[in-house]
């Protein structure tokens, strides 16, 4: 099959978005994790961008896992047309299991891997062949069944790049979309009030241990901002160096200590290499330092992946040319210093 453009394959996933057969929202959820692990996943040696149905169902349990709280008065919203969703099942299980927290419940390895392989199964029975159907004809423009083998699924030509070209944007659509699936749910509209409180409880961030956070960053930075590197003389506040409106994920190495004041000032905007190189010095060269300090406490973490989301945000940037910030009202022009800083690793980050 010969590489899809870009306006074709933006196309077909608006198609598949409005004309696809959702009973469930499990194909929004697959559709995100497919976009997700394209600007996570390194090709295979041999350059083939390959998913692996464990890859997918770990994003499924991170998704549903924030859905799987009571949305009002005690009640869960609806993820199926009929009887709730299998996976979210699961995931809310798991969640009285491990204490509602995502960290604790993948650092218990048996119980995790059952649950993977739960939810593994699912998706291979249900979304996996069913998420290219358009309507009602089979489109097999993001993989194909005949080179699904040992559990993983290769990309078409140029997908991954296309996903990690249009990755906030696709993600948007799927937000929307699923948001949209959910109302249209006869049970769910008694619960729902305002859309944007919908879209708070289902996508947004998860803010309830993030002060664990700043505690252990704080210490780490000996209480100076990271931005300005001046001390903080009250409390500070968590900045998501890589911005939650660019990748909306929460892990341990991407936040940094900050003035409330220099975290207002670099508000959404990816950061000047200098800022980069810190960044990369303070979080990522002391991965191990600070992951065995995260987890002490069970927040969650992921350095190879923090870095994999920070080169892919960079490399974004310096495509479209973005003016990357510096302090205050300064701004510069991104060339191409961020590789240097960001390529060359020290092998633990990369586990």
């Amino acid at each position: 099959m010969t590489p899809i453009d870009e306006v074709t394959f933006l196309r077909k996933v608006q198609r598949l978005l409005e004309e696809g057969d959702f009973v469930a929202t499990y194909k929004f959820a697959l559709l995100q994790a497919l976009a997700d692990l394209s600007v996570e996943n390194g090709p295979a040696p041999d350059g083939t961008p390959i998913v692996s149905l464990e890859q997918l169902a770990e994003k499924f349990i991170e998704y549903y896992w924030r859905q799987a709280r009571p949305y009002r008065d005690g009640m869960e919203l609806l993820q199926n047309a009929g009887k709730q969703a299998a996976i979210l099942n699961r995931v809310v299980q798991a969640h009285g299991r491990y204490e509602v927290s995502l960290g604790a419940a993948r650092s218990y390895p048996n119980g995790w891997r059952q649950l993977v392989k739960t939810v593994v199964d699912t998706v291979e029975t249900m979304p996996l062949w069913k998420l290219q159907i358009i309507a009602g004809r089979p489109e097999e423009f993001l993989y194909r069944r005949g080179t699904y083998e040992d559990g993983r699924i290769i990309l078409e030509p140029s997908v991954a790049n296309c996903f990690r070209s249009f990755h906030p944007f696709i993600v948007n659509l799927v937000r929307a979309a699923w948001i949209d699936h959910l109302l249209r749910i006869r049970i769910n509209q008694g619960l729902v009030g305002e859309r944007g409180d919908l879209s708070e409880f289902l996508f947004g961030s998860e803010r309830r241990p993030l002060h664990q956070f700043r505690t252990i960053l704080q210490e780490h930075q000996s209480g100076k901002c990271f931005y300005c590197e001046k001390r903080v003389p009250r409390s500070g506040v968590l900045d998501h160096f890589i911005p939650w409106v660019r990748y909306p994920v929460d892990l341990g190495h991407n936040f940094v200590f900050a003035h409330p004041k220099c975290n207002n000032l670099k508000r959404d905007y990816l950061t000047h290499p200098n800022h980069l190189l810190r960044w990369r010095e303070q979080n990522l060269d002391c991965a191990d330092e600070l992951a065995e300090q995260f987890d002490s406490i069970v927040l969650r973490h992921d350095a190879g992946r923090s870095r994999k989301i920070a080169l892919w945000a960079y490399e974004q940037a310096e495509l479209v040319k973005v003016r990357v910030w510096i302090a205050a009202d300064e701004f510069a022009g991104l060339g191409g210093e961020w590789r240097r800083i960001l390529r060359p690793y020290p092998a633990s980050v990369n586990r």
